[in-house]
């Protein structure tokens, strides 16, 4: 009897250390994950910090165990009732493509940390659909790299997983007790993955314990951080509602209203030909350097340069929807990859095509990444023209084709006037690697590369009969995290916007604080159109012009900012977190309302 029930025990004492190991594997992931990104976003962090980030995140990691242990409980059941099972061998076809889902979370979310300063998430997985955007930013060493010690940490994690399985089992003399026991374990097993038995079930917010974001992130499991995200509501209308219409109403209709009174005509022409140049990631911690940007600096004293602008947002499709469509960023979501909702934006290009423009957009790489065709046709446009246009130029950029042969005249073929063309600039992103090599610093140099090539291109446009009629408007899509400074410090947000051409009736500067979704509703007014359509637009040259906020959206979280200073928020399960003091007291209700307000609105 003493025998039998050690051999029922046995199989119960293997799944106990299958999940131990399991545990630390996850312990060891966060261990690795920080050292990583310490040096970036861990400043001042303590050998007890470390601790403390390994023990809370282990509620989590319990969870993504129970989730990984389901089919080697039903196998380890099965071989219970076999003569001789090859435990070992059926448990490899669940070990791979279980590590495999375990490790490539860990990786993606370790890497790109380093950029976005977020957590992963799926909706970051609809990168993956385009893998050669995707590896881009990675020069051929790193990528090379990371495919090793990917694949370094793919296979270790598969070898330890079978050391610890026996390689046969045996036949049980009592097969129905040990299945009895499974049924136990399974059940304790669902138990797990629910959260435990509380009315709330697993949710991130179970690893969040300090006031510092990088530490609760470093604690909250990517595995389970990705599983979690799947099954979020798709339903924007019911996203982060926390207070009644009328309340949200009474709070956000002093940031956003519509006066399309001007102070001052910035333009001598109602119907200028439109050039809008969109300078990737071309924010002021690079391009306010005389040494990076020195055209650009020339520049601002021949045009109406907006001293006080701040992106909406921190990535390319984000921004464009900003800037076209005059729309926040959503934290948690982009607008641009929801194709039924693109063509009920408002739109700048449709706008425009209403009084007679010609609308065209021209970039040099991938035109398909992220739906940015479809959402370009969708919004107004009538040409769109991505890297197939550019076919007989050099591709010389892991984007596509760079800056000096894209920013030329003799390479385009614009539309009749009056025109609203868009050009989107693709040399000045990781992994910074460009034809020129001023600078020494890789990222500043690519810059410098990317100023010059602007330069050369408004000076073209200075030599063309068509800078007499033309307002060209250089703005970068989002701003740019450089020196210690993350996508999620609103210092990251400040970007350039100048206006300049023959259109442009006088040189000044315009300090007052403003997002670059103003553009719409400000553009619509200098040229005496309706910008009413533009809801969460403002005209920044009305009479009646009060700076209340501007709203900076990082991935899932954002920064609420006004002339006082800046409070930042994080955006956790449908609700809005304050992640530190507020600077002012009205700011948590405030945030809450324009988020509750800017889903709903989405949501159409």
């Amino acid at each position: 009897m003493r025998k039998s029930r050690a051999a029922t025990f046995r199989p119960i004492l293997f799944l106990l250390c299958l999940a131990a190991l399991m545990l630390l594997l996850f312990a060891g992931q966060k261990v690795l994950f920080m050292a990583f990104n310490a040096p970036t976003y861990g400043k001042g962090i303590t050998i007890a910090d470390w601790v403390q980030v390994v023990w809370h995140g282990l509620r989590l990691d319990l969870v993504s165990v129970c989730y990984l242990m389901v089919v080697p409980m039903v196998v380890v059941a099965a071989a219970a009732y076999r003569k001789h099972s090859r435990l070992r061998k059926w448990l490899t076809w669940w070990y791979v493509p279980a590590a495999l889902a375990v490790t490539l979370a860990f990786a993606a979310d370790m890497v790109l940390y380093h950029y976005w300063g977020a957590k992963l998430d799926v909706a970051d997985m609809v990168y993956a659909r385009n893998p050669k955007e995707m590896l881009a930013s990675l020069s051929t060493g790193a990528l090379a790299l990371a495919i090793g010690g990917l694949v370094l940490l793919i296979g270790l994690t598969v070898a330890l997983l079978r050391w610890v399985t026996p390689k046969e089992s045996a036949r049980m003399k009592r097969p129905i007790l040990y299945s009895l026991l499974t049924v136990v374990l399974l059940a304790a097993d669902l138990v797990g993955m629910r959260g435990g038995i509380e009315e709330s079930t697993a949710n991130p917010g179970y690893a969040y314990y300090s006031d510092k974001k990088f530490l609760n992130h470093a604690a909250l499991n990517p595995f389970f951080n990705v599983l979690s995200s799947m099954s979020k509501s798709e339903n924007l209308a019911e996203a982060f509602r926390s207070m009644t219409e009328e309340e949200v109403a009474l709070l956000t209709d002093k940031v956003y209203w519509s006066l399309p009174d001007i102070a001052d005509t910035l333009l001598n022409s109602r119907r200028p030909d439109i050039v809008l140049v969109v300078w990737e990631g071309g924010g002021s911690l690079m391009t306010d350097s005389v040494r990076v940007a020195p055209r650009l600096s020339e520049l601002k004293r021949e045009g109406v340069f907006f001293s006080n602008c701040y992106a909406n947002n921190f990535r390319t499709d984000r921004g464009l929807v900003s800037l076209l469509n005059g729309w926040p960023a959503l934290p948690t979501t982009s607008v641009m990859k929801m194709s039924g909702r693109c063509g009920k934006l408002p739109s700048l290009a449709r706008q425009l095509g209403r009084v007679g423009y010609h609308t065209a957009f021209y970039y040099g790489g991938d035109i398909d990444f992220t739906n940015m065709r479809g959402y370009l046709y969708e919004t107004g446009y009538d040409q769109v023209v991505g890297s197939e246009g550019y076919a007989a130029l050099p591709s010389d950029s892991k984007w596509g084709v760079h800056d000096h042969h894209f920013l030329r005249l003799e390479n385009q073929v614009l539309p009749p006037s009056p025109f609203f063309a868009t050009y989107l600039t693709l040399s000045s992103h990781e992994p910074w690697e460009v034809p020129s090599h001023r600078l020494e610093n890789a990222q500043a140099n690519s810059f410098a590369y990317a100023d010059s090539c602007i330069g050369a291109f408004v000076d073209q446009l200075r030599a063309s009969p068509m800078w007499d009629n033309l307002l060209l408007i250089i703005v970068p899509d989002h701003g740019v995290a450089c020196n210690g400074v993350s996508v999620a410090d609103i210092r990251a947000a400040h970007i350039p916007m100048l206006w300049l051409g023959g259109a442009v009736r006088q040189t000044c500067t315009i300090d007052c604080l403003m997002n670059q979704s103003d553009l719409a509703a400000t553009l619509m007014a200098q040229m005496g159109l309706s910008g009413e359509e533009f809801c969460f637009s403002r005209n920044v040259t009305s009479k009646g012009y009060q700076p209340t906020v501007v709203m900076h959206a990082f991935k899932n979280g954002f920064n609420l900012m006004d002339t006082t200073g800046c409070s930042q928020f994080e955006c956790l399960n449908n609700e809005v977190i304050a992640l530190r003091q507020p600077h002012s007291p009205e700011m948590t209700p405030l945030a809450k309302a324009l988020i509750q307000r800017t889903y709903s609105a989405t949501s159409f």
